[in-house]
């Protein structure tokens, strides 16, 4: 077994209610971590935290709107008051936005452009520059955020997404380099296409419509994806938590600045 050096850390998850998140935080609580459960629904960080107390592990619940500044600072606040720091941070915020109707990628109105802006660039910013400093002054801490490899390879139905990831990979790096000989650091991952809960309801809605099995419907998915990946399926949410875990874990302890593609082998050069 390998020991990740997990036990007793405070760790803080953004987005912490369903699928990448929910793995993420499940896992940080399996390695000992005393995991702090961030998001918008109570219900579904409630759920998280049961799957986690369940097994054994420790988790709280803290409810904050990663899209309000007031709502970060305020989460934020309440975690330094009661445990004094914050060790671990992964950040699993930004959806990906609905296509808006009567535009095609990469256009799109002025207000598509801005709300996928705050949601999937601007939420991040506003984590980091409340946990990092934190950290930074503590001397002490890990952060990873999730990007996409889109940050690296153009495809055409994640315009706005891609883009908006990019801006985030160069903020990892600035807030990386910033942090780098404080005992802080930054990382990012790059997933490739993520088998989500909703994914795999849309999924075998159209194999049942279709009459294949879904795991053909998952085989042409990835194959017209613009020929991106060279494997045949998606990544289930624990492979990515794994990742993040990694990195945030003392076994990662010389990587920062770090963009890591956790994708089954892609185009990313």
């Amino acid at each position: 077994m390998v020991d990740l050096g997990l036990d007793g850390k405070i760790a803080l998850v953004a987005g912490a209610g369903r699928d990448l998140g929910r793995a993420t935080a499940v896992t940080l609580a399996r390695e000992g971590a005393h995991v702090l459960l961030g998001g918008r629904s109570a219900d579904m960080l409630e759920e998280t935290a049961a799957l986690i107390r369940g097994d054994g592990g420790r988790a709280g619940i803290h409810v904050f709107d990663a899209m309000d500044g007031d709502s970060v600072a305020a989460a934020v606040a309440a975690i330094l008051a009661v445990h004094g720091r914050i060790d671990l941070f992964a950040n699993t915020v930004g959806p990906f936005p609905a296509r808006e109707p009567g535009t095609a990628p990469p256009y799109g109105s002025d207000a598509s452009w801005l709300a996928a802006f705050d949601r999937i660039f601007l939420t991040a910013a506003r984590l980091g520059r409340t946990v990092v400093p934190a950290m930074k002054a503590a001397g002490q801490g890990a952060v990873v955020n999730v990007l996409a490899n889109s940050v690296r390879h153009y495809s055409e139905s994640t315009a706005q997404y891609g883009a908006m990831k990019a801006a985030l990979a160069h903020l990892v790096k600035n807030l990386a380099r910033d942090v780098a000989g404080s005992g802080v650091r930054v990382n990012a991952v790059l997933p490739g296409w993520i088998r989500t809960a909703a994914l795999d309801g849309a999924i075998a809605s159209q194999a049942a419509e279709a009459g294949v099995s879904p795991r053909e419907i998952e085989r042409r998915m990835m194959a017209g994806h613009g020929a991106a990946f060279w494997g045949d399926r998606m990544g289930a949410p624990q492979e990515y938590a794994d990742a993040i875990v990694f990195l945030l874990s003392e076994r990662a302890s010389y990587i920062n600045g770090a963009l890591v593609p956790v994708d089954g082998g892609s185009q990313i050069t």
